[in-house]
């Protein structure tokens, strides 16, 4: 004879239909506090069926539940339409479909603006042995190679007087590679992006040491997900950029 263990919150009809089939089922009727529970485990079972189906069918089920858990909490349908209506005429329902993507303070037009592009370009491309400055009059990026020197045309020493005289107010130094700290934003990928577990694991263990970062990209090659690395460093190089404009109190135009 099979029999299956359940332990599970069912429609009030559902041991009828079980004996209509000619099985036998065994119910108890649960305390409030256990009700409660149930109730609120059912919601999540059918949220996570209806994101598998997505059919109406699995949305009159979630909404039944809501309904049940609406009432053991001591409430009544009626409230729970009011306050829906309420929360609707305060603050709109969602028939729009809008996508709120950013929220910023008002733009002070006191402040100056510079192109976050270019900002994030100095910091992609910082390394040990260059400095970027941001020339704010002619909205664009100068550079000091310690090989080379400046990247403008210019006599090296004007440059360096140029930059002496406006520094802080025409040239604004940009964030090196020792401000950049790519083994924290590395490292901050581990714990945001990988799940805990062994693949984490394998992670931590790659970046202990000398040669961290080599071992971190080959193992994202490995895994096939060296894409997502890069994605995840665009966002923090970004987030850096604005950093820096909001340090020195700059607008900045994407």
């Amino acid at each position: 004879m099979g029999r299956i263990e359940y332990h599970k919150l069912v429609r009030d009809k559902i041991p009828d239909i079980i004996k209509a089939s000619g099985k036998v089922c065994k119910t108890e009727i649960l305390s409030d506090e256990d009700y409660l529970k149930m109730v609120d485990a059912k919601l999540d079972e059918e949220l996570a069926e209806y994101h598998q189906d997505q059919n109406l069918e699995e949305l009159a089920d979630l909404l039944e539940v809501l309904l049940a858990a609406t009432e053991a909490r001591g409430y009544t349908v009626a409230d729970l339409e009011l306050m829906r209506k309420k929360k609707a005429a305060e603050r709109g329902g969602f028939a729009k479909k809008l996508l709120l993507k950013e929220v910023s303070d008002p733009v002070d037009s006191s402040r100056p603006t510079v192109k976050l592009s270019l900002v994030i370009e100095a910091i992609e491309m910082a390394d040990d042995n260059s400095t970027a400055y941001y020339d704010l009059e002619n909205q664009e990026l100068l550079w000091y190679m310690e090989d080379l020197g400046w990247s403008n045309e210019e006599d090296a020493e004007e440059t360096e007087a140029m930059v002496e005289e406006g520094w802080r107010t025409r040239f604004f130094k940009l964030p090196g590679k020792f401000d950049i700290d790519e083994y924290s934003i590395m490292e901050s990928y581990i714990y945001d992006e990988i799940p805990a577990g062994a693949v984490q694991d394998q992670f931590e263990y790659a970046i202990r040491g000398r040669g961290a970062f080599r071992r971190f990209r080959n193992l994202l090659d490995r895994l096939g997900i060296t894409q997502e690395w890069y994605d995840y460093l665009d966002k923090a190089h970004k987030e850096l950029a604005i950093e820096w404009c909001e340090e020195h109190k700059f607008n900045y135009m994407e």
